[in-house]
């Protein structure tokens, strides 16, 4: 078994084990196609954490250096000495990185001015002990965001959390039991994975088409799992593939879901940055839905204020997740949140995201004009579907040796039988317009030029 020069001692264990991986790679300890330990081997044998080694792995993952995937493991990618020079700490300012769905933090509202605000208050209750749902007055701002979805609840039919990641635990655990059945669409959010394994549930991908999930698969495969307990979906801005699910699609699942007695996670942390987004699921079909909003992608990623609304019935079992999992909410975060509401300024923050978003997509899909490309005219990411020839492991090594980081289906596919294959580009975390042509026009440019391409990179 592969032992890195890392244990649980070692300073700053993640990018660490990312090194060890790289310079294993470069020594030939380490040989294309070999077959690293499994995360809970790996953490056994060095003392790190599952959860680091899991982090590391998928750095490693997005890097290029290995491939890893639902079922089969994780194994040392096929690559080039280019690539691996391309992918070394030297050259790492140089790359262009469009790998990861981050917002545009030039955009986030200034902070000082609420907290100013909070300040000239009595604010020393923000730091008491408050309900594990959160206060009233928090979920009513949460109200009228809602409303904004399209969904209407009342404040007490609200449960704050830590942002939608905490918000997925928070809802997988209050359906399910370990060993159970989750059943999501075939490329999902990677977070999805994270959530499943920590739980000890199992992922089973349910085949996709342009309009989202396909109802005759998801029938199929609820007779073939009968132990499924929940349905996770994406169903506006769909990540990876932006697929926006539309309503006839969406009441053809909501009554074959109904049908058969199970439940839906619906996130909808993108829909606000789509036109048009049909009824969603949690007005469908309340009584099953429980409903994931979040402040991240659309007024700023580090205030970690999500609303989730669970069916009626499962509210008190929420709590007690909530609960379980981090007490309640921070209420000066939820604080902040509330304020932003009332004030307009989460509203007019995601205008101005809703505007450069469109601009900055508008680059994107013009340069890519003649590919196969899903996007969403303000979403900040794009799927390209690769053209015969290309694996996708092939081009995100190429587009790395030629300065531009994106991701594959592999860090998306919910198992080994995934049939999609493309990547995902990212545009949140480029600084300008600059940098997103110069990147986009790399990946044009290999593209067009087709496998070959590589060999010429140097």
């Amino acid at each position: 078994m592969w032992m890195p020069n890392v244990n649980r001692f070692t300073a700053k264990k993640q990018r660490a084990l990312v090194e060890s991986l790289r310079d294993d790679i470069r020594s030939g300890r380490l040989s294309p196609g070999m077959r690293l330990p499994t995360q809970r081997d790996l953490a056994a044998a060095t003392g790190v954490a599952v959860g680091t080694i899991a982090r590391a792995y998928g750095d490693a993952n997005s890097e290029g250096l290995i491939k890893s995937s639902v079922g089969r493991g994780s194994y040392v990618a096929r690559r080039s000495d280019a690539f691996l020079q391309a992918t070394g700490a030297e050259s790492e300012s140089k790359i262009l990185d469009f790998r990861v769905d981050y917002p545009i933090y030039a955009l986030d509202p200034p902070l000082a001015p609420v907290l100013q605000e909070i300040l000239a208050e009595d604010c020393q209750n923000l730091l008491t002990y408050r309900s594990h749902a959160g206060d009233l007055t928090h979920r009513a701002a949460g109200v009228e965001w809602l409303k904004k979805c399209g969904v209407h609840r009342n404040a007490d039919q609200i449960v704050l959390t830590g942002g939608a990641q905490h918000g997925l635990v928070v809802s997988l655990s209050s359906i399910t039991q370990p060993g159970q059945v989750v059943l999501a669409e075939e490329l999902s959010y990677a977070g999805l994975k994270e959530a499943a394994e920590l739980l000890g549930l199992t992922l089973v991908a349910v085949p996709m088409d342009d309009e989202g999930v396909i109802p005759d698969a998801l029938e199929h495969l609820l007779y073939e799992h009968r132990n499924a307990a929940v349905f996770y979906t994406s169903p506006s801005v769909q990540n990876p593939t932006t697929v926006l699910t539309p309503q006839h699609r969406r009441k053809q699942i909501a009554a074959l879901i109904d049908r058969h007695g199970l439940m839906i996670i619906e996130d909808d942390i993108q829909r606000l940055l789509a036109d048009d987004t049909p009824e969603p699921y949690a007005q469908l079909l309340p009584e099953r839905t429980f409903y994931l909003c979040s402040l991240s992608k659309v007024v700023c990623g580090g205030l970690r204020i999500a609303y989730l609304c669970p069916p009626e019935a499962r509210i008190r079992m929420t709590i007690r997740r909530v609960l379980a999992t981090q007490w309640t909410t921070p209420p000066l975060m939820a604080e902040i949140a509330k304020r932003w509401i009332e004030d307009g300024t989460a509203q007019a923050t995601l205008e101005v995201r809703r505007l450069e978003s469109r601009k900055r997509q508008s680059i994107a899909t013009k340069l890519l004009s003649g590919h196969q490309v899903k996007y969403q005219a303000m979403s900040l990411y794009g799927w390209i579907d690769l053209p015969s020839g290309w694996t996708s492991d092939r081009f995100v090594a190429t587009a790395l040796e030629a300065g531009v980081a994106v991701l594959s289906e592999g860090s998306f596919s919910v198992s080994a039988e995934a049939a999609k294959t493309g990547v995902r580009y990212c545009l949140g975390v480029p600084e300008n317009h600059q940098q997103i042509t110069r990147g986009i026009k790399i990946l044009a440019t290999i593209l067009s030029e087709g496998p070959g391409y590589g060999d010429h990179v140097m």
